[in-house]
């Protein structure tokens, strides 16, 4: 008797253990029981796991398709350069039917076109001449011309400016009056292209297109310019005095500099009238350009009239003659500055304390 009642107090003491609750019943006990607290931050946390999961496989998705892709490209890349090596360098080229045939079979999608036009640049850039000249008839034998009036047409300053390059580079003549409509863009990307476009294709006049600028020319732009000529343009140096009666003021400061550059000194009496300008960029020009030729009637003009000129032209004036005169040349100046003109005298004495620190260098 004593040992069941010693058993039952045992029992009740004992806690009893609660059965594990299954997902089924969690969920039914949230919904159910009224605890919105609880409700709100499970759906929080199930949209949050959903997005998480989501961004994950979407970037998985983007990386596996890119890897793909860049693979086919690839592939793509290398049929092509196999192709083109065999029609310039075979003594047996492929037949008309059998270039349209490989364009069929192997420059199917968009995508193939310009992987296709990528590789005929590459070829384009290492190779001149005759063989530049079977790249382009490659080039319109594959029909991929098309692909360029579509994107000049297309009215998105990315695909007209890779247009642009792309008639640039394979000197495609029949472009250029589409692509004369770009000179003046408000879009400097494609001012750019359309201004290198039209150095590259010329054989004799580089800026005939400066008669269709309408727009000044930026100092950026003429720098590009001034680049392009340099580094583009292969055909006779030009004259460039016919374009200092352009109506634009920046034309005529990019000629000026340029006369001085290329030491064209048959046009140095045409950039006399230029000292007298009211316009100080060309003043500042035609002094720059002057100097570098030598003209010898430079620096007594510069003295005769260094009392008329600005501060800024003043400052111009004594960098220039520092740069081109000697040192009495250039000390001839100080009895000219003012004593008020305190920009100008600051100028001078900090270019002549420079000069004698060189001085005083090289003697020792």
């Amino acid at each position: 008797m004593n040992y069941h009642l010693g058993l039952r107090d045992s029992l009740r003491k004992t806690p009893i253990l609660a059965k594990p609750l299954s997902l089924e019943t969690l969920f039914r006990n949230i919904t159910e029981n009224g605890n919105w607290v609880l409700k709100i931050n499970t759906l929080f946390a199930i949209f949050f796991l959903l997005v998480t999961l989501g961004f994950v496989f979407a970037i998985l998705y983007l990386r596996i398709s890119k890897i793909i892709k860049d693979r086919n490209v690839e592939k793509q890349k290398e049929v092509l350069s196999n192709f083109i090596t065999l029609y310039l360098f075979d003594d047996k080229l492929p037949s008309e039917k059998e270039i349209l045939e490989f364009r069929k079979e192997n420059i199917k999608t968009s995508l193939d076109e310009k992987v296709a036009i990528k590789v005929l640049l590459v070829f384009e850039e290492n190779f001149k001449g005759e063989t530049n000249e079977k790249i382009k008839e490659l080039f319109f034998k594959w029909d991929l011309s098309k692909i360029v009036e579509t994107d000049l047409k297309s009215g998105k300053w990315y695909r007209v400016a890779r247009a642009i390059y792309v008639a640039s580079e394979l000197n495609l003549k029949r472009f250029q009056t589409v692509i004369e409509e770009f000179i003046d863009s408000e879009r400097d990307e494609l001012r750019q292209q359309a201004i290198l476009y039209f150095i590259h294709l010329s054989h004799e006049e580089p800026l005939a297109f400066f008669s269709k600028i309408k727009k000044p020319l930026t100092l950026w732009e003429q720098i590009y310019i001034e680049e392009c000529l340099k580094s583009n343009y292969t055909g006779t140096v030009p004259d460039f005095s016919k374009w200092l009666n352009s109506e634009l003021i920046s034309i005529k400061v990019f000629s000026i500099k340029m006369i001085g550059d290329y030491n064209q000194y048959k046009n140095v009496p045409q950039l006399i009238p230029f000292l007298k300008s009211s316009h100080e960029d060309l003043k500042k020009g035609a002094i720059q350009s002057l100097g570098n030729l030598g003209y010898p009637e430079l620096l007594p003009h510069l003295h005769a009239s260094f009392h008329e000129e600005t501060p800024a032209v003043k400052t111009f004036i004594l960098n220039v003659v520092r740069k081109i005169g000697s040192i009495d040349d250039f000390l001839g100046f100080e009895k000219l500055i003012s004593e008020k003109d305190w920009v100008s005298r600051q100028v001078y004495f900090k270019l002549w304390n420079n000069w004698r620190k060189e001085l005083e260098i090289s003697t020792v």
